[in-house]
């Protein structure tokens, strides 16, 4: 147990014996000698939630207050509520003081951009485990450490969840977290106070406008991670123009890789196939043969991002890139999933304009007949994307089929109606509102020699429909689907 004079120390003087055992943000979660944490937030405020909190056997409460005055002030009810001013903000400073985590004795790598962000993260943590150096990771597909991972809400975490996990994996001997550090988690200094060593860039391309109002507020979103003053290395895609424009903003503090031009790491001699790829990593320390079972240019660039990032992290290159060679496709990115005598299905999470395209274009070298893209679109969310999403998938691919993704409260007609906007041809584009329809009819009408993207829930295991989750898994499916036609390989 903490004592709550040493937790707020930092703040001010608090002479009360208190202590405490978690830091709780919601009171449902509160159980005997936890202190909660009473901060308004997007959806309610926690301060309506204090008794609650209290009952369920708080030892004490931090309370928001806008008023400076009231600093400190301290209000007894059944137990000590402790105002602090403008607890919002502090909030993961607080959390970095009852967790502490130290960045020396565990490398704390970040990563952010539109797409890219899970696969590289994962990999990252992978490739570390098959070195026999525990990992962790924090992001989309779960939190934990490798090959342990726990179901994730949010891409990154409130704040005092991320510190208790990254102390949590301190203590687990961890040489080193990958954190997936979204847009939004940046804004609202969710990872204000953590000790990054490294940042990775991926690309930016169209999403989240429905929060971020436009592309210029969403690429400074993106851009804080690479302001922290601690980092010792800023890793940049320039094959990205974002990524080019900031490893020469950032100059000679920055690190690039590319899988197209001349970079600090750069893929050369790539060669794709069925059985994944070859390429020759050329870094200033030498160049190395590469291979990897992941499909897909995208895949080899997240790749040598993840190679990138670990070897200013400290890893040798020759270890990485021998074990690329053993490394496990990500759940719900590019994932290949086949049967005799039937169509291949991929499942991917692309829920982008940019990532339709770059899946779609990695999947036509592979593609002996006719490729096909199943898709739909998230309701609640920015609704300009819907029409780029299917202009991207008509482009890209010979048969469309447009359903519905997580409609949230939105209809699937009204999003259906708007991604057919975007189309040259809408007539040709098959419409099956329900999504296990629409897959299973991509899979029944494809020739076995065609390949079926499944494109927008990847590891996702539930579809939103008015405010409720249901059970829904894709991946799951779709290996049904599949066993059901012919014996699945």
């Amino acid at each position: 147990m903490t004592l709550i004079r040493d937790l707020l120390a930092p703040w001010f003087h608090y002479a009360g014996p208190e202590s405490f055992n978690n830091l709780q943000l919601d009171s449902r979660a509160v159980t005997e000698g936890d202190l909660f944490i009473a901060i308004p937030g997007h959806a309610v405020d926690g301060r309506r939630y204090i008794d609650a909190a209290i009952t369920n056997g708080a030892a004490a409460v931090l309370c928001h207050s806008d008023d400076a005055k009231q600093h400190g002030v301290i209000e007894q009810r059944q137990v000590p509520v402790i105002f602090v001013s403008e607890l919002s903000s502090q909030l993961a400073a607080i959390a970095r003081q009852a967790y502490p985590f130290d960045g020396a004795k565990t490398q704390l790598i970040g990563v952010t951009g539109t797409n890219g962000k899970t696969s590289v993260s994962q990999l990252m943590a992978q490739l570390s485990s098959l070195l026999n150096e525990p990992a962790a990771v924090l992001g989309t597909i779960g939190n934990g450490m490798w090959g342990h991972l726990q179901d994730s809400v949010n891409t990154t975490s409130d704040p005092i969840t991320t510190a208790r996990q990254l102390n949590e994996f301190q203590q687990a001997k961890a040489r080193l977290v990958s954190m997936e550090v979204s847009s939004h988690g940046l804004v609202q200094g969710r990872v204000a106070t953590l000790p990054f060593s490294v940042a990775v860039f991926t690309n930016l391309s169209r999403d989240h406008l429905d929060y971020h109002g436009d592309m210029r507020n969403y690429a400074l979103a993106k851009r804080r991670l690479f302001e922290f003053r601690k980092l010792k290395h800023r890793l940049f895609n320039i094959d990205d123009h974002i990524g080019l424009t900031w490893k020469n903003e950032f100059a000679d503090q920055a690190h690039s890789y590319s899988i197209k031009t001349d970079a600090d790491y750069q893929a050369c001699n790539v060669r794709y196939s069925d059985d994944g790829v070859n390429a020759e990593l050329v870094t200033a320390q030498g160049r190395y043969s590469l291979y990897s079972p992941l499909l897909g240019p995208f895949n080899l660039s997240n790749l040598i991002a993840a190679l990138a990032a670990l070897h200013l992290a400290g890893y040798e290159l020759a270890d990485l890139v021998s074990a690329c060679a053993h490394i496990q496709p990500i759940n719900g990115r590019m994932e290949r999933f086949a049967a005799h005598n039937s169509a291949t299905a991929v499942v991917d999470y692309a829920h982008t304009p940019d990532a339709i395209e770059h899946a779609l274009q990695a999947l036509r070298p592979h593609t002996k007949g006719k490729l096909w893209c199943v898709f739909g679109c998230g309701g609640d969310r920015d609704k300009g994307k819907r029409p780029l999403m299917a202009k991207a998938a008509e482009q890209n691919a010979d048969v469309l089929v447009l359903t519905e993704d997580n409609p949230r409260s939105e209809s699937v007609a009204e999003i259906l109606r708007q991604m057919q906007q975007g189309l040259t041809q809408p007539q040709a584009a098959q419409l099956i509102p329900q999504r296990k329809a629409a897959i299973r009819y991509a899979l029944t009408h494809a020739a076995a020699d065609d390949l079926v993207l499944i494109a927008g829930k990847g590891h996702e295991t539930y579809q939103e429909v008015l405010g409720q989750k249901y059970d829904y898994d894709e991946r799951a499916f779709v290996r049904q689907v599949l066993q059901e036609q012919g014996e699945a390989l």
